[in-house]
């Protein structure tokens, strides 16, 4: 076969050479037309001239073949993250001109788009321009969001919320423009570490009453950040970056839930496991991380990795301002901690609540929130549970163990009363009550009895421990020749560590119950007549408290 004719397209459209004839079984393509030929061709084409060493330009694919552009635009983005094509930044220059605007220079660069200084020509008025930064690759969901963020910061007019003028398309590219701010982000205060609280306080304030603003006209920001709050001319906070806004229009949430979205520095802790993210408590808590930060110089969850941010959010109890920077005003501490709360009904119901408290405080007034003392430390500690979902199906069972744990205890000490011997009065119950136990928790789990999460071993770990020191020491009891009675007080002893043990882990309540085993092994050595009885009652109310937990 004789070599055909190759032509390729410069990036100005005009035809210099094209995909060989003979491959597709066309004739060569009549200027930019390409209607003959397959994707197949096109895309071996394209794999052909990157194996040959060139770096042909995938935007000059998609203008030539027009039919194919869905296709190839998945095709090139595959591409992209398997590290096999580096997609050429956006072709803008200094002097551009997008639509009306000529561009100036560029101000910021981020995942979503990058920002243009432009001056809109007619107007002579200085302008941001937003371009998305895929350009012609944007997937259909990527141009949703772009378009989502613009048309809901436009809904908002208010001297706190970044002004939109334009949405536009240039060349494939989505764009539109924006009132320009000139001024450092909130960031740099925060990196500088201005110590001024007054100062501080009216930033967040200010914040706080344009994020009202918003919520009261349906969006929710979820990404509220100091690199998303502008500062103009360094005094006047302007909310920008509308990217990740969760907004309804005519009842129909325009975003998925249960999805992790946000900056996980500034995140709320239903929004790092997925839930609540449309719940405009988590942007209060958003606000609360900032304030935090402008407090401390840092935010109030730090890590060298997102997954390690991202698992101090969920577990973690952040350090009061004051432990950080003793010169931190404690109303203004109170305030922070308040608005950062693990618990979205413990936090300010609304953004203006929280920038009324701030006015309290420049004011020299009361604030309504609360003292961080050792009882509301206490208080919080107790309503924890961070592993609630994990054992969501447990409720029944856990109902279920304390009935037989109750009941062999029962019948262990009617046996006793009735002269039997301690041996079969202690064994024949406690080991029939053992295996109804692990049968109970093989059926609950599917046919499993070892832990499978994260969140079941360490559960797992402290009862495992538990049996085997019991065991041990009903050994050491036997050849003794001590009366086993004697074992119920160290065993509600240890079930008072075991569950004490587990409130770190699992619901804070778990410490109460430990110290009622406590209690109950001074009660049951004083009576020991009926201490298995007192013993099994005791694990049947706290199972149920549990069971009860899981269940609601």
């Amino acid at each position: 076969m004789e070599p055909t004719e190759k032509k390729s397209v410069q990036s100005n459209g005009t035809s210099t050479s094209t995909i060989g004839a003979s491959r597709v079984g066309e004739a060569k393509i009549p200027g930019d037309q390409a209607t003959g030929y397959s994707l197949e061709s096109v895309m071996a084409d394209y794999i052909e001239r990157r194996e040959n060493g060139s770096a042909p330009d995938v935007h000059v694919y998609l203008r030539t073949f027009p039919q194919f552009a869905d296709e190839l635009k998945s095709f090139f983005r595959n591409h992209q993250w398997l590290g096999q094509t580096a997609i050429e930044s956006l072709p803008i220059s200094i002097g551009t001109m997008i639509g009306s605007y000529q561009v100036e220079a560029e101000l910021a660069r981020g995942g979503m788009g990058v920002v243009y200084r432009a001056t809109q020509q007619g107007l002579q008025r200085p302008v941001a321009l937003k371009l998305i930064n895929s350009g012609l690759l944007a997937s259909s969901e990527e141009r949703r969001r772009f378009r989502r963020e613009a048309e809901a910061a436009a809904r908002l007019q208010h001297p706190g919320i970044v002004s939109i003028y334009e949405i536009g398309d240039w060349q494939g590219y989505d764009f539109f423009s924006m009132s320009f701010v000139d001024g450092p982000t909130l960031q740099k205060r925060i990196d500088d570490c201005v110590a001024n609280h007054a100062e501080n306080a009216k930033i967040i304030r200010d914040v706080a009453r344009a994020t009202a603003f918003a919520h009261r006209a349906g969006i929710i920001h979820r990404d509220l950040k100091p690199e998303n709050v502008l500062m103009d001319d360094g005094i006047r906070p302007v909310i920008a970056d509308f990217g990740l806004a969760k907004w309804q229009t005519e009842g129909t949430l325009l975003t998925r839930t249960g999805q992790v979205l946000g900056t996980p520095h500034y995140m709320s802790p239903q929004q790092a496991c997925g839930q609540g993210d449309g719940d405009s408590l988590a942007d209060i808590y958003s606000l609360g991380a900032m304030l935090y930060a402008l407090l401390t110089g840092q935010p109030p969850h730090v890590g060298n990795s997102v997954a390690e941010v991202l698992r101090s959010v969920l577990q973690d109890e952040p350090a009061s301002p004051r432990c950080l920077r003793r010169d931190v005003p404690l109303d203004l501490e109170n305030i922070c901690l308040k608005a950062i709360q693990y618990e979205p009904e413990q936090r300010y119901s609304t953004a203006d609540e929280l920038a009324d408290d701030l006015d309290r405080y420049l004011n020299g007034e009361r604030v309504l929130a609360a003292g961080s003392g050792l009882f509301d430390r206490v208080s919080r500690e107790l309503r924890r549970d961070q592993h609630q979902n994990a054992f969501a199906s447990w409720g029944m069972t856990l109902t279920l163990l304390g009935v037989v744990i109750f009941v062999s205890h029962l019948v262990m000490n009617g046996l006793l009363l009735t002269g039997i011997s301690s041996q079969i009065a202690y064994w024949l119950p406690r080991s029939l009550m053992m295996l109804v136990l692990a049968v109970l928790i093989y059926r609950s789990r599917n046919g499993a009895i070892l832990p499978r999460s994260a969140a079941e071993r360490p559960v797992w770990s402290i009862w495992l421990g538990y049996i085997a020191t019991l065991g041990v020491m009903n050994v050491l009891l036997m050849f003794s020749g001590i009366d086993q009675r004697a074992l119920i007080p160290v065993a509600s002893a240890l079930s008072g560590f075991g569950f004490i043990a587990m409130a770190g882990h699992l619901w804070g309540v778990c410490s109460v119950l430990g110290v009622l085993f406590f209690v109950g092994a001074i009660v049951t050595s004083q009576f020991p007549l009926y201490a298995p009885s007192l013993f099994g009652a005791i694990w049947l109310v706290s199972l149920a408290v549990l069971g009860q937990r899981y269940r609601s």
